[in-house]
């Protein structure tokens, strides 16, 4: 592929990226608002389950738990698949409008006040954004390594994706708030306004590699015997068993879960620990994107150089070490968000260049080995526990913050989450230190 169309099957990257930004860092604090920023639009505590909290939690893991059976499944439908618009691209065809349209509604609840309609509302539209999510993004991304099978190739491409995602995270959480989010708002009308807005915008990125990329041309393997012919069951079991793939997805998916719990919590670290309004997240937010992206290509020099487990291990400390001991100090020492979330744009870029290339090596690798190429299903594997590890961390930070405070004079549940994300976050080096590279190339 040329640089162009590279550039635009990275693009989608960009536009599922900003959905997830979007939904992760501002459907809490719509629903469920800071005090003194609005009123809740659901209760707290869902009965029968005496928990402070429960009712964000059980509506994420129920969203996540259905689709965390869909997103193999439809992995395994696309390896399948013999359409002659692209196994891939038909169903990042079918899924594509419906996703973003699902992403606005999210934010249109349908009773401004708290109510259980506004919680079966956002219970229906969460499993189906993620559904829809996962019938794009699990096709899209068993794209890279048949558009790029080569190793040093897939971590440019990769890379290039990365940016895109950091463009995709820039509008949600930077750009965005600037526009729509104003000092002095105590309602979240705004909020509404600018996901509708940015759902729009998350469409037209993602419609690009449909058109762009020709699968039929592009895409590797030509023939159709190299493409898999297990059904579900099979195909997910052969996955799990090829070796290097368990400590991999453990480690990506540990990293997503500490990354998740301060994607949640910004708005709160902002409102609650630095006592600013919700608009100055783009003032947070803003120097760890524009670190990250000036440590793309050092990212990906030092993968190619060094190994691709390396930087991750280094990648998982680096942010534990920041987050744990930062995230507790900010409400006494303010001065510090600015240096903590723009140095933390170093792990994050690590984060979002470096494990697609590495899932890429291993699909390579287990199609050399097997003689059958089930990129989706590796992909929706990864997808499987990752849309775990984003419901229960974003329903674990709500739940502490609940429990614990997550108001300005009592705000030790906000604190918290930097250390569970730490925890998260040494995990996965662990995880990712039994990743065995040499294996792959064997």
């Amino acid at each position: 592929m040329g640089i162009w169309r590279k550039l635009a099957y990275a693009l989608g990257q960009g536009g599922n990226v900003l959905t997830l930004q979007l939904t992760s860092t501002f459907v809490l604090t719509l629903y469920l608002p800071t005090a003194g920023k609005g009123a809740p639009l659901t209760p707290e505590m869902l009965l029968p389950i005496p928990v402070v909290g429960a009712t964000f939690v059980v509506l994420n893991l129920l969203s996540r738990g259905i689709d965390t059976f869909f997103d193999p499944y439809i992995a395994n439908k696309s390896d399948l698949s013999q359409s002659r618009f692209g196994r891939r691209r038909i169903f990042m065809a079918v899924s594509v409008v419906p996703l973003a349209l699902v992403t606005g509604l999210i934010f249109v609840p349908p009773v401004a006040h708290e109510s259980m309609w506004n919680v079966a509302w956002l219970g229906f539209l969460l499993t189906a954004y993620y559904c829809l999510f996962s019938a794009y993004v699990a096709p899209y991304l068993a794209l890279l390594p048949e558009l790029v099978p080569d190793k040093r190739e897939n971590t440019v491409v990769s890379t290039l994706m990365a940016a895109a995602a950091l463009f995709g995270g820039l509008i949600a959480t930077v750009v965005a708030p600037l526009v729509f989010l104003h000092d002095g708002d105590t309602d979240r009308g705004p909020v509404t306004l600018m996901a509708c807005v940015l759902a729009a915008v998350s469409l037209v990125m993602m419609v690009v590699p449909i058109f762009a990329i020709d699968e039929r041309r592009l895409a590797a393997p030509s023939d159709t015997e190299a493409k898999s012919h297990q059904p579900f069951l099979a195909s997910l079991k052969a996955t799990f068993a090829f070796k290097p793939f368990v400590p991999y997805v453990f480690g990506n998916n540990l990293f997503f879960f500490g990354f998740t719990i301060i994607q949640t919590g910004v708005p709160f670290y902002v409102e609650v620990l630095l006592k600013r309004p919700l608009s100055d997240v783009a003032l947070v937010i803003g120097p760890l994107f524009g670190v990250a992206a000036l440590a793309f290509p050092a990212v990906a020099f030092l993968a190619n150089k060094l190994g691709k487990r390396p930087v991750m291990v280094g990648a998982a400390l680096l942010l534990a070490v920041m987050m744990g001991v930062g995230v507790p100090l900010l409400p006494s020492l303010p001065w510090l968000a600015l240096p903590l979330f723009a140095l933390a744009g170093l792990p994050i870029a690590c984060f979002l260049a470096v494990p697609n290339a590495m899932l890429a090596d291993i699909c390579d690798a287990d199609a050399r080995a097997s003689g059958e190429r089930r990129e989706a299903m590796f992909f929706g594997a990864q997808g499987f526990q990752q849309k775990i590890a984003l419901g229960i961390a974003a329903g674990l930070f709500q739940w502490v913050a609940s429990t614990f405070g997550r108001a300005v004079d009592s705000p030790l549940g906000v604190q918290l989450s930097g250390p569970l994300a730490a925890a998260a976050l040494v995990a996965s080096a662990l995880c990712f230190l039994r990743y065995r590279e040499r294996d792959l190339h064997a």
